[in-house]
């Protein structure tokens, strides 16, 4: 068997997948994603399971990674972003008596100004517990219920939109 179209095939991938995505929008990341993971999980089953299995799966794999990418994207915030997510945080947190403040997450998940690469709403994290802001924002294609639950990167956050309330 000859393995050096899928050693070729790999190592593009592996190529695309760690040269910079910062300056794509949602939509570009997720078609880099289910490229990335569909061509990934396709040669790795294609040499050793049969078309009918590793097709489908093949195709399943990229769905499912272009899908996750394309509901939020994390980029780096602005000063200004930064700054007044930041004092929405703050000036919200401090308006919770004690019994509402022990209900949220530790993290507050507040809008952030928009920028011109904003597909959705500017999304950032505050921390309550260390009172610190996040340095990067979410760019999120479908904004939960204020007061919900939400989760961005690894973290639970109560979604607090602009901490007006």
């Amino acid at each position: 068997m000859n393995y050096r179209p899928a050693l070729l095939t790999f190592l593009l991938v592996a190529l695309l997948g760690t040269s910079g995505c910062s300056n794509l929008t949602p939509t570009e990341n997720g078609l880099l994603a289910a490229g990335a993971v569909g061509a990934a999980s396709g040669v790795a089953l294609g040499t050793t399971v049969s078309p009918a299995i590793s097709i489908p799966v093949s195709i399943g794999s990229a769905l499912l990674a272009g899908g996750g990418a394309y509901l939020y994207a994390k980029n780096r915030a602005t000063i200004d972003q930064r700054r007044i997510a930041e004092a929405r945080a703050r000036l919200y947190y401090a308006r919770l008596n004690q019994e509402e403040q022990g209900r949220v997450e530790r993290y507050l998940a507040v809008n952030a100004p928009n920028t011109s690469r904003t597909q959705g709403q500017a999304v950032m994290l505050y921390d309550t517990q260390t009172q610190s802001m996040s340095s990067d924002v979410y760019d999120m294609k479908k904004i939960p219920p204020v007061g919900s639950s939400t989760s961005l990167g690894s973290s639970q956050a109560t979604y607090i939109g602009s901490g007006n309330h």
